[in-house]
Parts: structure tokens; sequence; C-alpha cells
């Protein structure tokens, strides 16, 4: 799975999780628990580069399978970028209308991303799936 792509969209789709945990602990970690809430997000972002970082690596030794591993980390991170959609909109009211419209853009934005790397990823499956026809039948 030799296809940089996919790995470059996997990688966008890391730093832009990061920023946005990075701005919700901002906007959400402004009381007493600052020290707390800095603490569950390095702990989260080094989960997430851990978890990116293996089917990352799997690809770049072409590993086929890997963009499947990809996929439900990526497929993970999307149900926590609806969180963030919910958190912003049913939260608490202690953010402005311009905060929460810019964390839902950034975080729809995201997800497009995520889109299209899913179509990246079954792009990259159907050319598989076509060589491998190919060889099998001996077309």
């Amino acid at each position: 799975m030799k296809d940089r792509n996919v790995i470059a969209w996997a990688i966008v789709s890391l730093v832009g999780f990061i920023a946005i945990s990075f701005l919700m602990s901002r906007f959400f970690g402004q009381g007493a628990n600052t020290a707390k809430v800095m603490t569950d997000f390095w702990r989260s972002t080094l989960t997430a580069v851990i978890l990116y970082a293996i089917p990352v690596v799997l690809a770049a030794i072409d590993w086929r399978p890997s963009f499947y591993v990809m996929g439900l980390v990526i497929a993970m991170y999307t149900l926590a970028l609806i969180s963030v959609l919910l958190n912003m909109w049913t939260g608490g009211t202690q953010n402005t209308m311009m905060v929460k419209l810019l964390m839902s853009a950034f975080s729809l934005a995201l997800m497009v991303g995520n889109g299209y790397w899913l179509v990246l990823a079954l792009r990259l499956r159907k050319k598989e799936q076509d060589r491998h026809d190919r060889k099998r039948f001996g077309r």
C-alpha cells in the first residue's frame, strides 16, 4: 500500500485531531484543573500518535491490509469530531457564537478530509483488487 496520498491524508487527519484536541483543552480547560486538562491532552495526543503511526508504518512497508486498520483508527477519531460538534452546541454556554462556529467548521472540515481519505483508500482497494483479479484469472 505504498500510496502517498493515503498516508498523507492520514497524517493530515492526525494533525487536525491534535489541533482540535488542543483547542478544546484551551476552551474547556480554563478553570482550576488546567494542569489536569493539559495532562489529558498530552495523553490523548500520545495515544493518537501511536494509533496513527502503527498503520502508517505498516502501509509504508507495503502490508496490504494496513488501510483497514487505518480506516478503523480514522473512523474512531471521526467519532471524536462528532463529539466536538455535540459539545459545542449542546454543552455549556461559556463559548461565544464565533468560537462555536469556528470549532464546528474546523471539525466539519476535518470530517470531510477523513471522508476524502476513505475515497482514496477505496480507490486503492479497487486498484489492488483489479490487479489481484488480473493475476488470478490471467487477463
